[in-house]
């Protein structure tokens, strides 16, 4: 066990010695945690009476109106910034389009699991002209 399970193992030794309860408290943050130290995450864990599972409680946090930035929209006259129809366009010309054919029929066997019979088309006995109906 490496140094860094131990302490943790040992940071929740103290929470599972009281018996009294059906969930116990820890006000420990976690030290797997990605976000930074001063980072504002009021998270809290407990363990439930069975010792069976640990919950975890992380509200969302409140961020004040000052601190969001506006989402950029491009202007409909000047159209200085790309659109999403000049991103797809410069993307896939259309002659890419036009030469493929897609996958294969064993590549699509291959991709779903399927025989190769599953993408062939099956053909459906059309009904005659001069056909008389059963009465």
């Amino acid at each position: 066990m490496s140094s860094h399970r131990a302490s943790l193992w040992t940071d929740w030794l103290p929470l599972l010695d009281n018996p009294n309860g059906a969930v116990y408290r820890a006000c420990h943050k976690s030290t797997f945690s990605v976000l930074p130290e001063d980072y504002n995450c009021k998270v809290e864990l407990a363990v439930t009476s069975d010792l069976k599972t640990i919950v975890c409680y992380h509200p969302s946090l409140e961020i004040p109106y000052e601190h969001t930035k506006p989402i950029p929209r491009p202007d409909p006259v000047n159209n200085k910034e790309e659109t999403l129809d000049q991103v797809l366009k410069s993307r896939l010309n259309e002659k890419e389009l036009k030469n493929s054919s897609g996958p294969t029929i064993e590549e699509l066997s291959k991709m779903f699991y399927t025989t190769k019979h599953r993408w062939y088309p099956v053909g459906q006995r059309r009904r005659g002209a001069n056909m008389r109906d059963r009465a």
